[in-house]
């Protein structure tokens, strides 16, 4: 009989390689349990983490939070998992990631195994090299903040094929919401969480999708991409074409971070200046 995505990720093999990932850590294992009551009582921890996993009677933890001064005076508050929702999310990660690679655009870059900065800025200089040196260097405003829940977790659904593990993976996006009433949809997953990177992704995927079926060339790191072009008028209709497919995820780029520009060292992605157009 074949397993569940919970029995899989609860397998020994992938929570030793969890465990391994997480165990020089210091963070607390749960609001009841810190770090060296873990130590003295390992095992017990984690195989009743497990059961519970797999009995469906698993609760996450709430996120623990950090508030941080802001350059311009303001305040952010940061948001961190107990290590025991940690170790539950990495085991899972190794099971889903494998999966997730096969969807994904070659042009994304952000939070993928063997893809870095240095890989996308190395794509960006080929296209501008080729003549692609018109840019639409956009940014999503408040992305991690903005993501909707029910379209994500429609895409969750789809992704996981596993009622048991989408009413976990729900629980902990619901932890993360920055905002929730009677008039506005839950929005926001914790950028603190291991696994949002994941569902990042897995959001703007329908994103990266639509612009390679539009013939449009772009080079994505998380919330940060840029359109590459041949002439201003092509750039242009890119960037309409960005909008529409965002605001169809109900999400916008930001007004202030997003230009239509020849690539050239006064623009910087990813912390690098780019190279001066051929044209």
């Amino acid at each position: 009989m074949p397993r569940s995505l919970l029995e899989k990720a609860m397998a020994p093999e992938v929570l030793d390689q969890s465990w391994r990932r997480l165990r020089n850590e210091h963070t607390p294992w749960s609001v009841k349990v810190n770090r060296d009551q873990l130590q003295q009582h390992l095992l017990k921890h984690v195989l009743l983490c497990r059961e519970e996993v797999l009995i469906n009677e698993y609760r996450p933890e709430p996120l623990r939070q950090f508030p941080m001064r802001k350059p311009d005076g303001g305040q952010r508050v940061l948001s961190a998992q107990y290590l025991r929702d940690k170790f539950v999310q990495r085991a899972l990660l190794i099971i889903l990631e494998p999966r997730a690679e096969s969807l994904f655009h070659n042009d994304s870059y952000a939070y993928r195994p063997n893809r870095n900065v240095q890989l996308a800025l190395e794509k960006v200089r080929e296209r501008v090299k080729i003549g692609q040196y018109w840019l639409v260097d956009a940014d999503i405003k408040k992305f991690f903040d903005s993501i909707p829940h029910k379209p994500l977790l429609s895409q969750l659904s789809g992704f996981l094929k596993d009622p048991d593990a989408l009413r976990l993976v729900n629980k902990w996006i619901k932890l993360g919401a920055h905002q929730s009433s009677f008039l506005s949809s839950p929005r926001g997953i914790s950028q603190g969480a291991i696994l949002s990177p994941l569902f990042c992704n897995l959001y703007l995927n329908q994103f990266d999708q639509a612009l390679a079926k539009a013939n449009i060339p772009f080079v994505r790191f998380a919330d940060d991409f840029l359109l590459f072009a041949t002439s201003k008028d092509e750039a242009i209709k890119a960037m309409q074409f960005a909008e529409k497919k965002l605001s169809q995820l109900k999400l916008d780029l930001h007004p202030e971070k997003t230009q239509i520009i020849k690539s050239s060292p006064q623009v910087i992605f990813l912390g690098e200046r780019l190279p001066k157009s051929p044209g």
